[in-house]
């Protein structure tokens, strides 16, 4: 008769990026001895859904503070963990893993709540940068059931590869649907949401003009990513060679057409993430 694994949940509440660079950290051989459940941003189970594997998950809206934090007293009761590690998330999840007495809970300690709510917490300092992202994530699972002396400089045995996520976009998703072919064509994502440096407009204009000389240009993009893209637009509308589809993509179908670029040019670490963890066999 098998036994039933108990469960750990991981929680990551932010932007595509940091989850793409979290989310892998469940193949670490300390958490094969759970089942894992995972709990993320609204509108970011797509990353889960198309991993190799699949993740299991609940979306919480962080935006919404008391909602999200009855979501998750539920979630916690019904699935009763025996750890919970808080990769980032708002106090309102720190505080709902303390009320519903999760025996082990690790995340960063850093603002207030990490220090009332966590009995597993870590100090690290990522704003320097010491590290990749996922390494940092990595250390935390170490740290957080291994039990190590606390220590600001702490990091996982030198022996252990940090693990790195592959997405695959679902059969379903086909370029062709855009008259696009694989491999055929450049995708150029100019917008972002301000968490690092960003090229001029007129070095886009320069990018597509050149680029569209020998390959199809594809330009993606949300509403939020307008006023990049209001003049590229006026400029290129109507020009076979450039395909606008800012907007007319899903989350799956803009992983898609990034899987299958020849090349992305981008200065969202969002975008770069998925095209990064979706290009293994190219």
């Amino acid at each position: 008769m098998n036994s039933v694994k108990p469960v750990a949940v991981l929680i990551r509440l932010d932007k595509i990026g940091d989850l793409v660079s979290t989310l892998p950290v469940d193949e670490l051989q300390p958490l094969q001895e759970y089942d894992i459940q995972w709990v993320v941003s609204r509108d970011l189970g797509f990353v889960p859904d198309h991993a190799v594997p699949p993740r299991k998950y609940i979306e919480l809206n962080r935006k919404e503070k008391w909602e999200g934090f009855v979501c998750l007293f539920r979630f916690l009761s019904e699935t009763k963990p025996k750890v919970a590690i808080s990769f980032q998330a708002p106090w309102w999840v720190s505080l709902a893993l303390w009320i519903s007495r999760v025996p082990l809970r690790g995340g960063t300690r850093s603002q207030w709540h990490s220090f009332l709510f966590l009995n597993r917490s870590l100090r690290q300092r990522r704003s320097l940068a010491l590290q990749h992202e996922a390494d940092y994530n990595r250390d935390l699972v170490y740290y957080s059931l291994h039990k190590q002396t606390e220590s600001a400089r702490f990091v996982a045995p030198i022996s252990v590869p940090t693990p790195i996520l592959r997405l695959e976009p679902h059969h379903e998703v086909k370029v062709e649907k855009w008259e696009l072919s694989p491999r055929q064509y450049v995708v150029i994502h100019p917008g972002m949401a301000g968490s690092a440096l960003n090229w001029k407009i007129k070095n886009y204009l320069t990018l597509i003009r050149e680029t569209k000389k020998n390959h199809v240009v594809v330009v993606t993009g949300t509403l939020a990513d307008e006023p990049w893209l209001v003049e590229i637009k006026k400029e290129f509308r109507g020009d076979s060679q450039v395909k606008i589809l800012q907007n007319s993509l899903s989350s799956a179908e803009l992983l898609g057409v990034l899987a299958h670029a020849k090349s992305v040019v981008a200065p969202s670490t969002g975008v770069l993430h998925l095209t990064a963890s979706s290009a293994f066999e190219r």
